[in-house]
């Protein structure tokens, strides 16, 4: 995959140390290290937004690309991460019908944990759902990695660059 979003990934870890990721679990609190591992990639595999400048970065700008905006799905961060590779003892000695099992099994797994990552994200407001899901389309998800006005900024050339209707 190629990766081109350092400058999110940076902000991605500015939240972290803000205590944005953070969520109970067994009585005390842990960063919720799924939503955080699946909210890197997917800064990674977004175009940056120029912090400084409050734009979007050269490239985006000139492409009219939106920037933070992720739409690879949950398959392809499932595959990046080997969520879906199965151990030799799951494949050795197995019939292939035991094999096919065991990645399907795999397969959902790694989807329920994804999109449970993803619904933590949403919740905490770190993403938002611009296009949903289609038939051969996945859904695009804006990343909102600052504060409120860089993320209606953001928002805003995002739903420029895609033609959606702008919702304030």
């Amino acid at each position: 995959m190629e990766k081109m979003g350092y400058r999110n990934a940076g902000a991605v870890y500015e939240l972290s140390r803000a205590g944005k990721l953070l969520k109970p679990r067994g009585g005390k609190i842990t960063v919720h290290t799924m939503a955080e591992l699946m909210l890197i990639d997917m800064a990674l595999s977004s175009y940056d937004w120029d912090r400084e400048h409050q734009e979007p970065i050269h490239d985006a700008k000139a492409k009219g690309y939106p920037c933070r905006y992720y739409t690879k799905g949950w398959k392809t961060l499932a595959e990046d991460h080997g969520m879906m590779a199965l151990s030799p003892e799951q494949v050795i000695g197995k019939s292939e019908e035991e094999v096919e099992a065991a990645m399907k099994a795999r397969e959902g797994t790694a989807k329920v944990r994804i999109v449970q990552a993803w619904k933590f994200l949403r919740d905490q407001g770190l993403i938002k759902c611009l296009q949903s899901a289609t038939l051969g389309k996945n859904a695009g998800y804006l990343l909102l990695l600052g504060d409120d006005e860089e993320n209606r900024a953001v928002e805003r050339w995002a739903r420029q660059c895609l033609n959606l209707p702008m919702v304030w």
